[in-house]
This record gives C-alpha cells, structure tokens and sequence, in this order.
C-alpha cells in the first residue's frame, strides 16, 4: 500500500472503511473465484468445464500424434491438438480478460462510494 493509500484511510471515518474493505485489491484465486458470480457466472462455468475438456482431449490427441504411425492420421492428430489447445488458450484469454474488467468495476464502485460519502457530508 503506498503512502497516498494510506493518507485516503487515515481522511475517511472507519464506516467508510468497513465499506471499503469489501472493495480491496484481490488475490489471484479471489479474482479467478470472481468469475463465477454475477450475471455471468453461468458462462464461467460453461467455459471452464469446455476448457478443461479441451485441454485433455488436445493433450490425448497430441499423445495420438506421438504415437502415430502414418503420416495421414499424425496429421489429423496434430489438426485436432493443435484446435483444441487453441481454443483452450482463448478460453484463458477471456477469463483473464473478464477477470481485469471485474477489477476495473470494483475500482469504480469504490471511487462512486468516496465520490457519494463526500457529497453525503456537504
């Protein structure tokens, strides 16, 4: 936290605070959990489950590819690995993008709670 943080906790009154407190900075694993609430929790997890199913099955068809014996099925293999990590890698993609614009919607209900808390007090 740096020191104009702390000058901003030290001006507000301690229920402004407590309402702030919910509002912080969130962890990794916080922000990833974030995916699964709200309107849109229901295409979290749709997107994780198709996710980790494309990851297993792009991983057994890169098995497939290594094993392989002739050159028409190591390049059906290597089609099928190649679009089923692609799409695993823009499922991931996504998430951390929804996962910053959560971010940047908390910081803006904070900013909204001290902008109203200022024009409460005048």
């Amino acid at each position: 936290m740096s020191d104009f943080d702390q000058k901003i906790k030290e001006a507000l009154d301690a229920e402004t605070v407590d309402m702030l407190a919910d509002l912080e900075e969130q962890g990794l694993f916080a922000q990833l959990g974030g995916l699964f609430k709200g309107k849109l929790a229901w295409l979290g997890v749709v997107t994780i489950i198709f996710g980790t199913i494309a990851a297993f099955t792009g991983f057994y068809a890169a098995w497939q590819f290594i094993i392989a014996d002739d050159i028409q099925s190591m390049l059906r293999w290597a089609a099928l690995a190649w679009a089923l990590l692609q799409a695993n890698m823009m499922i991931k993609i996504w998430s951390w993008m929804r996962m910053e614009t959560n971010r940047s919607l908390r910081e803006t209900k904070r900013l909204e709670l001290q902008v109203a808390r200022l024009l409460a007090r005048d």
